[in-house]
């Protein structure tokens, strides 16, 4: 009689959590879009990207509703999801650097410190950028190989035109006028690429 009470509880409890999490209280994953015509590749990178993104805010959510709760997954799952969160922590900082003019969005999917100079002047504003790129870059590289883990089509394609993909997507996001590396490897400030 004991274990149908607490198992009764605990149906009360997530259907609460469930009822909570639909009438509101859910987190919407940022869209990605790309202009443009896209490739079958691209469709299926921005597909499985927007889904990386919606399960690691699904994740959290169910853990702020949960608390002392755990939730199994695997260690690829965690690996990606802490990628998807230390992004989001960096984020601001990224932002300035761009905004800087010394780390711009190459071709490849990663980004690029470009301007030494600023860097060289400031030993501590250099440390700074160079650990949050170096964990950006490492963070972008996880989520670019478990792209490529959960679509066979995605792995197909290789990993140089499933980078170059993700730098479009990457692009697409960063800032107007914040350097941008084009197709034929040379830099410009986004907005006056056309």
């Amino acid at each position: 009689m004991n274990t149908h009470i607490s198992f009764r509880k605990y149906c009360v409890r997530l259907g609460l959590i469930g009822m909570l999490f639909i009438a509101g209280c859910s987190v919407k994953a940022p869209e990605v879009k790309i202009t443009g015509e896209k490739t079958a590749l691209e469709n299926q990178v921005i597909g499985t990207y927007n889904e990386i993104e919606q399960d690691s805010w699904t994740i959290a959510s169910v853990r702020s509703a949960t608390p002392g709760q755990q939730v199994t997954m695997s260690d690829e799952k965690k690996k990606v999801l802490s990628a998807v969160q230390n992004r989001r922590f960096n984020k601001d900082d990224i932002n300035e650097f761009k905004r800087d003019g010394v780390v711009g969005e190459n071709n490849s999917g990663f980004l690029e410190i470009r301007d030494y100079t600023r860097l060289n002047e400031d030993p501590e504003y250099r440390k700074r950028v160079e650990k949050i790129v170096a964990e950006e870059n490492n963070d972008r590289q996880t989520i670019l190989e478990r792209s490529m883990q959960v679509n066979d089509q995605i792995a197909g394609a290789g990993e140089e035109a499933v980078g170059r993909v993700y730098a479009k997507i990457y692009q697409d996001e960063s800032e107007l006028n914040t350097w941008i590396q084009i197709e034929d490897n040379s830099w410009v400030k986004k907005g006056a690429e056309k």
